[in-house]
């Protein structure tokens, strides 16, 4: 009797689960690209571009950025969990149902190439695929991927094509001990600039920018 009560028991939480997962599926709200772009238009273009390729280097590409990803960082901007002067007014002047259209809208556009930087590239790529040994660091591609594309069900961002200056900024402020979020990654992003030298951000973000490989 005691077996088959915790049989029974097991499948329970298994289906109280499988439940769980079913309830915040529903939840989720689905975008539509269509909506979004008209949202893009009025709010996010003027930094990021009309396709989420953004011209000027200090602010992030989002074309072909994961819609998830997009997702979480607008409601974290809202939440407060991520500060920034320009984003937190921006994201709290959007709806959830704003949120996901706009995450749509770019999660569905072309990350346009960037230029190759040949003087940092050998030193940037080395790190990239087999990152710094000498320091227990693994190489950025274990979470990016190969390519740059991350990792839409981990929240792993696609990076490929990014801009140099905006990669510099960010590693540069996680070397500096600045992180934000409560993403999954948040602590690990962390620790990875910290172990990284000026030089070697600098190279690294050079060959982020030439990746043009492309979702």
């Amino acid at each position: 009797m005691s077996h088959l009560w915790r049989a029974g028991l097991v499948v329970l939480a298994v289906g109280v689960a499988s439940m769980a997962q079913a309830a915040q599926a529903a939840d989720k709200l689905v975008g539509n690209a269509a909506a979004g772009q008209s949202e893009v238009m009025m709010v996010c273009a003027a930094c990021h571009g009309a396709d989420g390729n953004s011209t000027n280097p200090q602010y992030p590409k989002l074309a072909g950025q994961h819609a998830d990803y997009i997702e979480h960082q607008l409601e974290s901007f809202q939440k407060g969990r991520r500060t920034n002067s320009i984003m937190s007014g921006m994201a709290a002047m959007l709806t959830q149902q704003q949120i996901a259209d706009v995450a749509a809208y770019f999660s569905q556009q072309k990350t346009a190439p960037g230029p190759v930087d040949t003087d940092q590239v050998a030193l940037g790529k080395s790190i990239y695929e087999n990152g710094v040994p000498a320091v227990g660091l693994p190489g950025c591609q274990s979470c990016h991927g190969p390519k740059g594309l991350g990792n839409a069900a981990k929240l792993v961002p696609h990076i490929a094509g990014q801009h140099a200056q905006y990669v510099v900024q960010v590693l540069t402020g996680w070397h500096n001990g600045q992180a934000w979020g409560d993403g999954p990654h948040a602590k690990l992003a962390l620790s990875v600039g910290q172990k990284l030298t000026v030089a070697q951000i600098h190279a690294i973000a050079a060959y982020v920018q030439g990746l043009n490989a492309v979702r």
